[in-house]
């Protein structure tokens, strides 16, 4: 980032800085949300000007166009005119596309929604039809089907068609994004897409953490971790019974904290709080800490009270980590669970997405 570019976030944070409010929704959208670093600047304009929704009229102003803000530097409003056209090229394509699909459409905002996260701010030449053409089938896959027609004599004969199946599973997709387009997606920039696709669709920001992302089923993890030799202690049979004090409590990230609501990992921080032993505040962030401060161990060495950490989808986090749940021994686990809306007491599920084992006691 230019040294230009920074001191101006800088001010325009500053400016607002005093309204720890306002300050707090900046941090969400440069912390949670991961956007570009265009967008952030759209952000923190909207911010500073007394906009209440500026995550959302920011992602607005790429997708449904709209007034920008006069305010805007030349180079921003050129980058959101850009993108616009770009938009514009995309719809042409889907549109034929569409005349070839049978069942769902392709999701037109998860298309854009990538595109962004590839080109929204970034110096580029300008692309040529061929080049949305093959971007846009990214997003399907051909099918060679036959259908039965009755000729004019009255016989029946088979006839060969064509037909565009959407591609609806994230790894799927942008597996082909790579092998089609010939553009590989960094962890960052498929977290962005995500984030992006649920803002303007949904207009809510994109889970963080939760153990329900069914469109990464092909998600699989690697990488090493060290494993060491840590004694068990009497605090992991404490924290179990604190995590079972909480079963049914209602899952929400955004009001975890209040009453009793947690997700995954406020609910492990809590129980380990209430141990006498402080961890982060995000699953990630605890995988983290097991890592740097040598408390990993190996899965057949789990006892009650250890944590598990599972990675579901590239977030872009440390080790991709979107889940944490607190071992209760005889293969069960204690969770947050998004899918389940609660807290939950069941079996120690996804073994092939479970990355890492840490025993903070």
């Amino acid at each position: 980032m230019e040294p230009a570019t920074a001191a101006m976030i800088a001010k325009a944070a500053i400016a607002v800085g005093t309204n720890k409010k306002v300050w707090t929704g900046i941090a969400s959208v440069i912390a949670a949300l991961c956007l570009p670093f265009i967008l952030i600047i759209v952000c923190i304009l909207s911010i500073a000007s007394g906009g209440a929704d500026h995550n959302r009229s920011a992602v607005r102003l790429a997708f449904e166009g709209g007034t920008i803000p006069s305010g805007m530097p030349a180079d921003y409003r050129e980058y959101i005119g850009q993108m616009q056209e770009s938009f514009g090229e995309l719809d042409t394509v889907l549109g034929e596309i569409d005349n070839m699909t049978e069942g769902e459409l392709t999701d037109r905002y998860l298309v854009k929604a990538v595109f962004y996260s590839l080109y929204f701010g970034a110096d580029r030449v300008r692309l040529e039809a061929s080049d949305y053409q093959r971007f846009a089938e990214c997003f399907v896959n051909y099918e060679e089907r036959t259908k039965t027609i009755e000729n004019p004599d009255g016989s029946e004969s088979e006839e060969t068609y064509v037909v565009a199946v959407a591609v609806t599973d994230k790894v799927e997709l942008f597996e082909k994004i790579s092998t089609d387009y010939g553009t590989s997606l960094t962890y960052e920039q498929q977290s962005n897409a995500v984030n992006v696709w649920y803002l303007a669709k949904y207009n809510t920001t994109a889970p963080q953490e939760g153990d329900a992302f069914e469109d990464w089923s092909g998600w699989s993890v690697s990488g090493e971790v060290t494993y060491y030799d840590l004694p068990a202690s009497e605090v992991g049979g404490k924290v179990v019974e604190l995590a079972m004090s909480r079963l049914g409590h209602p899952y929400s990230q955004t009001y975890r904290g209040k009453g009793n609501y947690t997700d995954c990992s406020y609910l492990t921080m809590w129980c380990y709080r209430h141990a006498g032993i402080t961890i982060p505040g995000t699953a990630a962030e605890q995988g983290r800490y097991m890592v740097e401060h040598d408390l990993t161990i190996a899965k057949e060495d789990l006892q009650p009270g250890d944590l598990v950490f599972w990675s579901h989808k590239p977030n872009g986090r440390f080790m991709n980590i979107t889940h944490v749940g607190i071992y209760a021994g005889n293969g069960m686990v204690v969770d947050a669970s998004y899918s389940k809306g609660k807290v939950v007491h069941r079996n120690l599920f996804d073994s092939d997405k479970q990355v890492l084992y840490g025993r903070p006691q």
